[in-house]
């Protein structure tokens, strides 16, 4: 999910983690992730745009 550009804090619920250092163990496994991140912003910013 956080490879499909899931929110780590929807992540972290949907897992059941109380705590979000839990879930962000994961996030070495993503290589990825500063692309994904950006990405999942340009989208935000060009909704709002519209």
């Amino acid at each position: 999910m956080l490879a499909g550009g899931a929110d780590l804090q929807v992540l972290k619920e949907r897992l059941g983690h109380g705590s979000i250092s839990t879930t962000e163990k994961y996030l070495h496994t993503l290589p990825d992730a500063d692309d994904t991140a950006l990405d999942a912003l340009a989208r935000t910013r060009s909704r709002s745009r519209r």
